[in-house]
């Protein structure tokens, strides 16, 4: 091959192997470019998981020494590429909660058990249910809203539920290491 040959995308794709004309064909260059992407997607998060930290790194929403790269998932990031969920919930977290509303975790499950039951599958049931007894400091004004996410982005047991459960019902109640949760997921996109 020349210098002019080794700067062609079809070049690269063709090194180490015999691979006839046709087969060639079969690998377009946006593939590769996408794989790459992934590939570039997986690395970050990998070296975010293993990376060192802080012991006295604080969590912007005011829990303290919970290093939460341990559950967050990079193989829910590569099963449901492409996907978005629109998410709320209904926190209640520990008793020490800065918003007073936290509870011991048997209560906590107890207490969501009722919601669960009074909300049925009402969004709106939710809204108003979250605004009362949630104490996520940064949902509960909005009636639990979360807003949107890609995978991977939220804890283990809740990410799990946003992409493989079925949308517009409440699930729950879920552990996390902030507390205990009802998952309401508004909506999915790119199935």
């Amino acid at each position: 091959t020349t210098a002019q040959d080794d700067l062609h995308p079809d070049f690269w794709l063709s090194i180490g192997a015999d691979i006839t004309t046709t087969t060639t064909k079969l690998i377009h260059y946006p593939t590769m470019r996408s794989f790459s992407l992934l590939f570039a997607a997986v690395l970050v998060g990998f070296c975010a998981a293993f990376s060192p930290t802080s012991s006295n790194r604080q969590s912007p929403v005011g829990y303290s020494n919970v290093d939460t790269r341990h559950y967050f998932d990079i193989g829910s990031m590569i099963s449901n590429f492409g996907k978005k969920v629109t998410v709320s919930h209904i926190l209640i977290g520990p008793p020490q909660s800065k918003t007073g509303r936290g509870m011991e975790q048997d209560d906590a499950t107890a207490r969501l058990e009722e919601l669960k039951a009074e909300i049925g599958d009402d969004p709106e049931k939710f809204a108003e249910a979250a605004e009362e007894f949630s104490s996520c400091r940064a949902s509960y004004p909005v009636g639990g809203d979360l807003g949107e996410f890609g995978p991977g982005m939220l804890v283990k047991p809740i990410d799990k539920i946003c992409f493989e459960d079925e949308v517009g019902v409440v699930h729950g109640p879920v552990s996390s290491p902030f507390g205990e949760h009802l998952i309401l997921v508004r909506e999915r996109t790119g199935e």
